[in-house]
């Protein structure tokens, strides 16, 4: 095993471990996979770098980062075999991309007007770079969209968790100057917001079945979730590390109230289960 190590080192040599898996007289499972077919390992790697992160765990953090590295060289292959473009050509393009968008580190000619802040005109210049690279993608036919809201300057792939995205694309929109004037506008927001769907649930109690009130209903808790999102987001607070504590807290007094009683929570009664319930909050 330590001769093969010594053969396949660093990200070229998993490189050569890809095209071997891939070759002829390689893997039936990685011979017969596609980028399609990759698409949910990225993902669930993505997270399980995260968790990781979160461990502490640097060993386990190193492991997972290379599970995500895997899938980046995996895909990179699948593309260079249909001679589209190779690992090079991926490494080569985020350098662009970090070269043209970090003038303040990179180019010699750069400096700071009197006055200016670094972070504010780091800011401007990203946001200006960036519609200078789309308008170039749109003038070469690269990067054309489906639809007028993938058009938009604040759209961000509806490929990302639901919580983020909604704090990516109000973060974007607050750049451009379309935003709150501080939280309590914020607040205010999801008191109305909250009202619009309580008229919609009385409609609903009057009309069962309506199509539209049906659609309406979950249009409106939509926006609940989005105004929740933008309050974090002005307490700069990431919901998703907010929702992940209310969660593990509920987790924790759920399991404190399972504990407690030989039964099924199903078979306890209402007044018992309020009262375990307020014991789980004392306890954690």
């Amino acid at each position: 095993m330590k001769n093969k190590e010594q053969k396949y080192t660093g990200v070229r040599g998993l490189v050569e471990i890809v095209r071997k898996l891939r070759s002829e007289k390689g893997c039936p499972w990685d011979k017969k996979q596609t980028e399609e077919t990759l698409k949910p390992f990225v993902i669930e790697e993505a997270y399980e770098v995260v968790d990781a992160i979160s461990s502490g765990d640097k060993s386990e953090i190193m492991e997972e980062l290379g599970d995500l590295l895997l899938q980046v060289v995996f895909l990179s292959e699948i593309y260079e075999e249909r001679k589209e473009f190779s690992l090079d050509d991926v490494a080569m393009s985020i350098n662009r991309k970090l070269l043209r968008r970090h003038p303040h580190v990179f180019d010699e000619n750069f400096s700071l007007k009197e006055g200016e802040c670094l972070e504010e005109v780091i800011l401007k210049n990203w946001e200006t770079i960036k519609a200078e690279e789309k308008k170039e993608k749109s003038k070469t036919g690269k990067g054309k969209t489906k639809s007028g809201i993938e058009g938009s300057s604040v759209y961000i792939s509806e490929s990302m968790p639901a919580l983020h995205r909604a704090f990516m694309v109000q973060e974007k929109a607050g750049r451009t100057g379309f935003d709150f004037d501080g939280v309590d506008g914020a607040m205010d927001k999801i008191y109305e917001e909250i009202s619009e769907l309580k008229e919609e649930l009385e409609k609903i109690r009057r009309n069962p079945g309506e199509k539209k009130t049906l659609e309406k209903i979950k249009e409106e808790y939509g926006d609940i979730l989005f105004s929740s999102v933008n309050i974090g987001r002005l307490l700069n607070i990431h919901p998703c590390n907010a929702l992940n504590q209310s969660s593990n807290k509920f987790i924790k007094r759920f399991s404190y109230i399972e504990s407690r009683t030989g039964k099924k929570i199903s078979e306890l009664n209402p007044s018992k289960l309020n009262e375990l319930w307020e014991e789980s909050k004392q306890a954690s």
